[in-house]
């Protein structure tokens, strides 16, 4: 078994392949497929199960694309996740890391994406297939206020069917359904994301009306990208009921999160990352930076307690978003929140040597340029938050003979799936 969740099997060859959806025991039957005079590719015949799918609870397991783990027994999804990471950083950079499962493994996603498809049908894509969806009524990691959402939602799809986007045809113009429900209060946003150029037919004006009469406590959102399109929850906004954002709260602050805008999907099984934080911060900096900080998360966590703060981020409409948030949570506090690719310029980045660095970079990782600056010119504390251990691993490999790990943690917010989320310390030698 790979970390992904994969079965690995070899052809007698010694061709490397990979399944999904199998156990140790599992017995696969493939044959060739050429299908190019120099490609080929094995298709699955027959797939005998040696291992009880009993801990499934979804029935749309092993078709969609949302989860690949539900058939592993929890305990052993955290050791194929964690045990590979936990290896390589102590191998590779003589780091230590603590380890943290899930408490929940059901129920913890805060937002979906569901594809909008004729027939009707929602859902999410089937693995390894774009183009084909998994009509889904009920998904076993969100909330239950979710489903019923969702449920509700099918239903009005199937009431006036003509709405959805066509992709052939380009008939209609519903492409995406997006919910959003926050874990710590009872708020949510219903998002419905359309073709540019809809909103002149008489269709959506129908539309309009049906979704004024939908029964939910949801605020209701309409947007509109370009038909081509295949991105959910962005583009020109028009508010249909309720508010464009909608409430969380995380370690007792407030956030008003933009329908269009990125939070943590699991905010309660991220809390170890700002527990852990907030446990070994240095107390004596007076200035905090955040890289790329996107709407300000970090910055509006902890940056009531220093004198200065400052947040970099590529997207402006991100950097604007902080700055008012930021403004408005902390009136009395010293802030510049600034518009930089942090992949292509370090020049102007403004890092007093007494500060607490939150590193939090995609998943690609902070890239050469910005691990060689952290080495050459970073500040006394650095704590780098990722999504990817393993990209995380290379930047570190950069910039820590100037620096001494302090401690790690690896943590598990998004069960039945290979990801995971980790965060390290960091202090700067005395030379």
């Amino acid at each position: 078994m790979s970390s992904d969740f994969s079965g690995v099997g070899y052809t007698p060859s010694g061709k490397k392949l990979n399944f999904n959806y199998v156990y140790k025991g599992d017995e696969i039957n493939c044959e060739l497929v050429k299908r190019r005079p120099k490609q080929r590719s094995f298709k699955i015949i027959e797939t005998i199960r040696n291992h009880s799918w009993d801990s499934v609870q979804c029935e749309h397991y092993g078709r969609c694309g949302g989860c690949v783990g539900q058939h592993i027994d929890y305990e052993e999804q955290i050791h194929l996740k964690f045990d590979p990471i936990i290896r390589s950083f102590k191998d590779d950079l003589g780091i230590e890391l603590e380890t943290k499962p899930s408490d929940s493994i059901y129920s913890y996603r805060t937002r979906m994406d569901f594809a909008v498809f004729p027939g009707p049908k929602i859902g999410l894509r089937e693995r390894g297939n774009f183009r084909k969806i998994i009509s889904i009524s009920d998904c076993k990691i969100q909330s239950e206020t979710a489903n019923k959402s969702l449920s509700k939602v099918i239903s009005l799809l199937n009431s006036i069917p003509e709405i959805i986007w066509d992709r052939k045809s380009e008939i209609g113009g519903l492409k995406y359904v997006t919910i959003r429900k926050a874990q710590n209060t009872d708020d949510g946003i219903l998002i419905f994301t359309f073709t540019e150029g809809f909103e002149s037919e008489q269709l959506h004006q129908t539309f309009v009306q049906y979704c004024l009469k939908l029964e939910t406590d949801l605020s209701i959102v309409f947007c509109y990208n370009r038909k081509k399109s295949e991105v959910s929850s962005e583009g020109r906004l028009l508010l249909i009921k309720g508010k464009p954002t909608y409430s969380e709260i995380v370690m007792g602050k407030q956030f008003e999160i933009p329908f269009d805008s990125f939070f943590q999907p699991n905010p309660n099984g991220f809390l170890p990352v700002l527990n852990f934080i907030e446990k070994h911060r240095s107390k004596q900096n007076q200035s905090f930076v955040d890289f790329f900080c996107g709407n300000g998360f970090f910055s509006l966590v902890f940056g009531g307690n220093y004198k200065s703060n400052y947040g970099y981020e590529v997207t402006e409409s991100a950097v604007k978003m902080a700055s008012s948030l930021f403004q408005s949570m902390y009136p009395d506090k010293e802030f510049l929140f600034q518009v930089t690719n942090l992949f292509t310029s370090v020049a102007n980045l403004s890092t007093p040597l007494d500060s607490c660095l939150i590193l939090d970079p995609p998943r690609a990782g902070a890239g050469i340029l910005l691990s060689e600056w952290i080495r050459d010119f970073g500040p006394n504390e650095v704590f780098y938050v990722s999504c990817n251990p393993y990209s995380q691993q290379e930047d570190v490999k950069i910039f820590i003979q100037n620096y001494v790990c302090k401690g790690g943690l690896l943590l598990d917010p998004y069960p039945h799936t290979p990801h995971t989320e980790s965060v390290l310390y960091f202090q700067r030698k005395s030379n």
